[in-house]
């Protein structure tokens, strides 16, 4: 029977997926506890509250965890969706080495 529309829980990962600041959040954060200010440092162009929502939504699909002091990491599940973005990234290159002329090739 053909597909109609995608189901629920893979929109969901799409959401998370098409999220800008959600990807850079996640691509930025790693497995040990990283420090608020050495995030916001890495993730340029969000606001503090912005920031700190984010975070606060990726906690909430359990896909970072924090401490009382303002420190966040990538929860089991985050890691793995890290590398689902890794793969994307990956693929996301090799698809532009293939339709770049050669002398436009970085």
């Amino acid at each position: 029977m053909p597909m109609c529309d995608l189901n629920i829980s893979t929109k969901a990962g799409l959401a998370v997926l098409s999220d800008k600041w959600y990807a850079l959040i996640l691509l930025n954060l790693t497995s040990s506890a990283n420090d608020f200010m050495q995030l916001r440092n890495a993730v340029r162009g969000i606001s503090t509250f912005n920031l700190l929502l984010k975070l606060n939504e990726l906690t909430a699909l359990n896909l970072v965890t924090s401490t009382n002091d303002y420190h966040y990491q990538l929860t089991s599940e985050g890691q793995d969706f890290q590398q689902t973005l890794l793969a994307l990234t990956s693929w996301g290159k090799q698809q532009l080495t293939r339709t770049l002329p050669v002398n436009h090739r970085s």
